[in-house]
C-alpha cells in the first residue's frame, strides 16, 4: 500500500527508514519534489492574492462614491404667546385698560357709586396752547379771550390752554376726531378718575402719600406751568398733571342726590376734575371735583384733556 501524506511528510523530515527497498529509495526524491511544488504553489498563490487582490479591492473601495445621508428637517413648533402684546399707542396717547372705579361719597357732594370703564386711550397731557391754536386756525373757532390777534402769549406754547368753556373743549374733540380718524371726546368722570388713580385707587396720581415735588400748590407759590413739568406726578398709566396745574373738564353733567340735573339760571352745571395750582394742598387729590356752569370760560385755571376710542386697537398694556 502507498504511504499516506502524513507518512510522506514524516519520512521527508526524518529521511528513509532503515532497511528501505531500492524502489522506495527511487520514489523518495520524486515525492519530495512533488511536495516542494505543492508548497511553492500555495505560497505563490497566497502572495499573489495579497499583492494583487487586496490592491484591487482597495482601489475599488476608493472609487466608491460616498452616500450622503439627508437628515429630516426638524419641525419647529412656535411657542404659544402667553402674554398679550403691548399696544404701541400713537404719540400723545396712553392706553388705559378697563376696570372698576369708585366715585363720590366720603364728603363729596355726589353720591357714592361704582362704575366699570372699558379700555380707552387718554391724552398724555392737557391740551396745550399750541395744539388748540391748530384747531382755532383749521376750524375757524374763536380763540380764548386773553389771546391777542388769535395768538397765545409768547412762551406759552406748551402750557395748557385755559379760558375755554365746556363747549369749546367738546368742539376741539369733535375736530380732532376728524383729524385722526378715531373717536375723540372728553372723558367721563369715571374714565378720568380711573386714568388718574389707577387700579389701586391711589389718593394721588403718584401714590397715597403727599409729594411736594410732584405738583404745585398755593403753599409752593403755584402757577400754571408747561405740561410735563412734574415727571414725578405722573399717574399709574403715565399721564401728566392729573392733579394740579389746571382743572379739567369732563363730559359729565352735575347731578343732585336724586339724580336730577343741577342747573343755574337755566344753564347745566358740568364737572371739572383734579384741582389746579392755585388750590391748597389738601384739595389736590385725584378725586378732587367741582361743579361749574357749562358756559363758564373766564378762568385761567380751567383746561381739559381728551380720550380716544380706537375700535381696532383695544389696549393691552397694564
Amino acid at each position: 500500500m502507498g504511504e499516506s501524506a502524513l507518512q510522506q511528510r514524516v519520512r521527508a523530515q526524518h529521511g528513509p527508514r532503515q532497511g528501505a527497498r531500492p524502489e522506495e529509495s527511487r520514489l523518495l526524491p520524486l515525492s519530495i519534489a512533488g511536495i516542494c511544488c505543492f508548497l511553492a504553489a500555495v505560497v505563490l498563490g497566497g502572495g499573489g492574492w495579497y499583492l494583487f487582490g487586496t490592491r484591487e479591492q482597495t482601489a475599488a473601495a476608493d472609487k466608491t462614491v460616498p452616500v450622503t445621508q439627508t437628515l429630516p428637517t426638524p419641525i419647529i413648533t412656535a411657542t404659544p404667546q402667553t402674554t398679550p402684546p403691548t399696544l404701541l399707542a400713537p404719540a400723545g396717547e396712553l392706553p388705559v385698560p378697563g376696570g372698576e372705579v369708585a366715585l363720590g361719597g366720603a364728603g363729596d357732594a355726589a353720591p357714592l357709586r361704582r362704575e366699570i370703564v372699558k379700555p380707552f386711550m387718554v391724552a398724555e397731557t392737557e391740551v396745550t396752547n399750541e395744539q388748540y391754536q391748530e384747531f382755532v386756525k383749521a376750524a375757524g373757532h374763536k380763540p380764548p379771550e386773553h389771546w391777542k390777534d388769535g395768538e397765545f402769549p409768547r412762551g406759552a406754547a406748551t402750557e395748557p390752554v385755559t379760558n375755554v368753556s365746556w363747549q369749546d373743549a367738546a368742539d376741539y374733540c369733535r375736530w380732532l376726531t376728524g383729524k385722526i380718524g378715531a373717536e375723540a371726546r372728553l372723558p367721563s368722570e369715571a374714565e378720568w378718575e380711573f386714568a388718574a388713580r389707577g387700579k389701586n385707587s391711589f389718593k394721588y396720581p403718584w401714590g397715597n402719600e403727599w409729594d411736594a415735588h410732584a405738583v404745585d400748590s398755593v403753599e409752593t407759590g403755584g402757577r400754571v406751568r408747561a405740561v410735563k413739568s412734574f415727571p414725578g406726578g405722573k399717574s399709574p398709566f403715565g399721564a401728566y398733571d392729573m392733579t394740579g396745574n389746571v382743572w379739567e373738564w369732563v363730559s359729565d353733567e352735575a347731578l343732585d342726590q336724586e339724580g336730577n340735573l343741577k342747573q343755574v339760571d337755566g344753564m347745566t352745571r358740568r364737572i371739572i376734575k383734579g384741582g389746579s395750582a392755585n388750590e391748597k394742598q389738601k384739595y389736590l387729590t385725584a378725586s378732587a371735583r367741582y361743579e361749574v356752569p357749562a358756559n363758564f370760560k373766564g378762568s385761567n385755571w380751567i383746561g381739559f384733556r381728551y380720550v380716544v376710542l380706537r375700535e381696532s386697537e383695544a389696549p393691552h398694556r397694564e
